[in-house]
């Protein structure tokens, strides 16, 4: 999964803002490509969204494209039924190029989605992943 640069940096805020990226067993991907994040380098945060009535944990690639060439990074982690995470403080922030290079293209490779067992011994009120 591939997703070009479309020319605008995000300027406004709210649900409009979020770019469609991918939705793959019940998780949403959506981005929002920040110009000069940290005033000099472009900035890529994600959000994903758990559209599943059960927790998850996910892992996945992110590939960051320029002209200049690529890089990459891995996350993972585990999402509440229904939860929704992003940002920094989540592992979802990125700056990929600390030389001024432009993101050309972001995609998602080795991504899965798995269902995690709820324990036996847990309330059916508990909303935590285990």
């Amino acid at each position: 999964m591939l997703a070009t640069y479309d020319g605008f940096a995000q300027q406004f805020s709210g649900e409009e803002a979020w770019k469609p990226l991918l939705e793959h067993e019940g998780l949403r991907f959506r981005y929002i490509y920040y110009s000069r994040a940290n005033t000099i380098d472009d900035g890529v945060v994600i959000m994903l969204q758990n559209l599943n009535e059960y927790c998850i944990r996910y892992r996945f690639t992110i590939v960051f494209e320029s002209s200049e060439g690529s890089t990459s990074a891995d996350a993972e982690g585990t999402l509440a039924s229904l939860e929704m995470r992003t940002g920094e403080t989540d592992g979802l922030y990125w700056i990929p190029f600390d030389d001024g290079r432009y993101i050309g293209a972001i995609g998602l490779r080795n991504y899965s989605v798995d269902r995690i067992a709820v324990s036996d011994q847990s309330s059916e009120t508990e909303t935590e992943c285990q």
